[in-house]
Parts: structure tokens; C-alpha cells; sequence
């Protein structure tokens, strides 16, 4: 894992403020470091190379959620099959502000890659997120490549991609 920490992976506020307890298991572990290894370093060093191109400023993605045990997901409010559970997903900022950029990014990057979901979460009026979900797989372990974005809570733009 060269941009991403266990760490950042596993923090959370929430469970720290409830006193639960988010250590992932042995297998948890081991899908965050695939995730990782297979999709999360490889988008960050594209986005890199696109902030730079573009002089965006720094690169760096901070992670808000990533591996969510199944008590922690309940509090924040998580779906029942969240990949977060399985530690197959991200929730992911740019830190240099650029939402609406990495939304774009993100889909053009995924095109022919092998990831399960990309959810542009809590889009405003004009289409730009809070934050980004990246979920390298379900937690069944499937890949269905859909792109989808959640305007005020709702899914909307379900668009699955073609190999």
C-alpha cells in the first residue's frame, strides 16, 4: 500500500465516539490491502499525473470512511450489504478541492478497469459530490462496474459499464 495506510483505512470518529471497537479481521485486512493494491494506488497515482498536467495542486486523497464493521456501519447509517463491511470500499475527497474534477476523473479512469461501484455521493444542484465511494468489490466479492451518483439521498444515473 504505497498512498493509503491501514490506519486511515480503519479510523473512525464515530466508533470512537460510541467506544465500538473497528479492528477488522484477519481476511477484512487482507481485502483492504487488494483494494488498495489493485485499485486505490493505481487511481491516485492517474490522479497525480492528472492534477499535475492540469496544476491542481496536491494529489493527496483524503480517506472520510473506508473498512466500517458491521455495528459501526449500523450507527452511521450504512446499507445492510455494504462493501465498507467487507473492507472492499473508500469513501475518497481530493484534498485540493477539486470534487467535480475527481468525479470526472474517476469515471474516465474506471472505463475497462475491474471495480464494482463508483457512487458520486451527495451531489448538490450542480452535480458535485461530497465525497466519492469507490468499492473495488460487493461484499460477495462480484464486480458489477456500476457508475451511480446519490442526489439527496436518492440513486440516480445508474449507468452499468461494458468491457
Amino acid at each position: 500500500m504505497k498512498h493509503f495506510s491501514m490506519a486511515e483505512l480503519t479510523r473512525s470518529t464515530t466508533a470512537r465516539k460510541l467506544g465500538l471497537d473497528n479492528t477488522p479481521t484477519a481476511e477484512h485486512k487482507a481485502n483492504i490491502e487488494t483494494m488498495v493494491t489493485k485499485l486505490l494506488d493505481p487511481l491516485r497515482e492517474a490522479w497525480a499525473i492528472r492534477c499535475a498536467n492540469e496544476q491542481w495542486g496536491t494529489p493527496a486523497l483524503a480517506v472520510t470512511s473506508g473498512y466500517r464493521g458491521f455495528r459501526l456501519n449500523k450507527e452511521v447509517g450504512g446499507s445492510a450489504t455494504s462493501a465498507h463491511c467487507a473492507g472492499y470500499a473508500a469513501d475518497l475527497v481530493p484534498r485540493n478541492g477539486r470534487l467535480a474534477e475527481f468525479k470526472a476523473f474517476c469515471r474516465e479512469y474506471l472505463a475497462g478497469k475491474a471495480f464494482d461501484q463508483m457512487i458520486s455521493e451527495d451531489e448538490n444542484a450542480a452535480g458535485v459530490p461530497r465525497w466519492i465511494h469507490i468499492g473495488y468489490k460487493n461484499a460477495q466479492g462480484g464486480q458489477r462496474r456500476q457508475l451511480l451518483s446519490m442526489i439527496t439521498g436518492r440513486i440516480a444515473g445508474y449507468k452499468p459499464m461494458t468491457k
